[in-house]
């Protein structure tokens, strides 16, 4: 076994190009959402550390599909019943890359190409 040590913020960064990079390639969406709810949940709990807010404990990437359909999730687009998934896929996924962007620029101060990239191409033109 070889046991490594990862920092959750660089794990956290390469979820979210990853995240990026499959978006802009049009490839799954799902896994663009998995990815960047993944990023979104570490960035959001490092910024929480940061700031000096009480901890709340990362959650599961499941999260985001099992939740009960009265509790509000990410967009509010995303709906759930026992073996369907009602969500517009592409929302979905620009709310969570927004979300994760942020969040990593709020913890870093900088952006890479693909953050500046999604920021023109889709928030800025409201793409």
């Amino acid at each position: 076994m070889n046991i490594e040590k990862f920092h959750k913020k660089d794990v956290a960064y390469r979820q979210l190009q990853t995240a990026l990079k499959l978006f802009f390639a049009g490839a799954d969406l799902f896994s663009v959402i998995t990815l960047a709810a993944a990023a979104e949940e570490i960035l959001g709990e490092l910024l929480r550390q940061k700031k000096g807010e009480e901890r709340r404990g990362f959650q599961s990437v499941m999260h985001l599909f099992t939740s009960p359909k009265t509790e509000p999730v990410s967009s509010g687009t995303l709906n759930e019943s026992e073996i369907y998934l009602h969500l517009d896929l592409r929302q979905e996924a620009l709310f969570l890359l927004g979300r994760s962007v942020d969040d990593y620029l709020a913890l870093e101060g900088s952006a890479t190409e693909e953050m500046l990239r999604f920021d023109r191409e889709f928030r800025a033109g409201k793409g």
